[in-house]
């Protein structure tokens, strides 16, 4: 990428006046201020080499390619996040410059040789919840896009798949300030053995939330093998296509999967865990991945018969 100006800064949170009713009585109430997740539009603007004239007549257009609702702040990581996850670039060098210095703006420059199918693009758009004729035909053409994951080599240890959410609501600041922003984080294992969170990023949306980690990952060229995406809420169709996007085959969740969700996880043979509490969770498909569960079974099917609640 040639140059990336920064986006201005906008607060993430704000201030505002609240009336709390306290034991149920509408007299009883008091005002307070509370702050609350910031929400803002980020309108992204696509300049392009048009490829449908001869090469010596060659021309830049403009076009408005989407209107985020995000909260502020990893603005650059959401785009690139988009960007990618869209199937408009696949490298840094696909972008020739972001700039970011209108407000709640990005001007979005393109390679000359990045060519960009509007068409295509509006058949790929993220398919939101409620459009299930659209969902899919976005599995189906996904389908045709991107191979199955291959599976069978079990790297994740079920103690981190119990404590994964947890930590990562440790690292959501912004969820302790307002308790209005979704949470997206990688999980990472490193050459070491260890687990450790490799990019985390909280939004209004859980989707620019997921933007902001892909965008991470794919400007800093971090491997995605033996990494899983840990949500803080539900798992819609729309966050595993982006996972099958980005090449990563593990979705752990506190919330629960659509059955669009599961069926896409299932199609491209991926790992998807939901409803993860209480070292309890429910596993929709694995492909191999999950290390130690069966022991921990046994060691629970163990200790039951020895107080005599087992199996009979």
């Amino acid at each position: 990428m040639a140059k990336a100006s920064d986006s201005l800064e906008y607060k993430t949170i704000a201030k505002q006046q609240l009336r709390r009713l306290d034991d149920g009585s509408i007299e009883l109430c008091s005002v307070k201020r509370d702050i609350a997740s910031s929400e803002q539009p980020l309108q992204l603007v696509l300049h392009y080499v048009d490829f449908n004239v001869p090469a010596e007549k060659h021309v830049w257009l403009e076009q408005e390619l989407a209107l985020l609702m995000r909260t502020p702040g990893d603005d650059k990581a959401l785009v690139l996040g988009f960007l990618y996850t869209q199937g408009i670039i696949a490298k840094l060098t696909d972008i020739e410059s972001l700039d970011f210095s209108e407000p709640n703006t990005v001007e979005i420059r393109l390679a000359k040789t990045v060519a960009v199918d509007f068409e295509q693009l509006q058949r790929h758009f993220p398919s939101h919840s409620g459009c299930g004729i659209c969902g899919q035909s976005q599995l189906k053409q996904l389908g045709l896009s991107y191979p199955a994951f291959e599976g069978g080599e079990a790297w994740l240890v079920a103690n981190e798949l119990f404590t994964a959410p947890e930590r990562l609501r440790e690292l959501q600041l912004q969820f302790q300030s307002t308790g209005g922003c979704h949470g997206v984080g990688l999980l990472k294992l490193d050459s070491l053995g260890r687990f450790g969170f490799a990019a985390v990023a909280e939004d209004v949306g859980r989707h620019n939330a997921l933007d902001k980690v892909i965008g991470n990952i794919f400007e800093n060229a971090t491997p995605v093998e033996h990494t899983a995406l840990v949500f803080s809420g539900r798992v819609s169709f729309e966050l595993v296509q982006k996972a099958v996007v980005a090449g990563i085959s593990v979705i752990l969740s506190i919330g629960a999967p659509s059955d669009l969700a599961i069926a896409t996880a299932q199609q491209f043979n991926m790992t998807l865990i939901g409803f993860i509490r209480d070292g309890q969770a429910n596993v929709y498909h694995d492909a191999g991945r999950l290390s130690g569960v069966a022991q921990n079974t046994a060691e629970k099917e163990q200790k039951a018969q020895e107080k005599g609640i087992g199996n009979r």
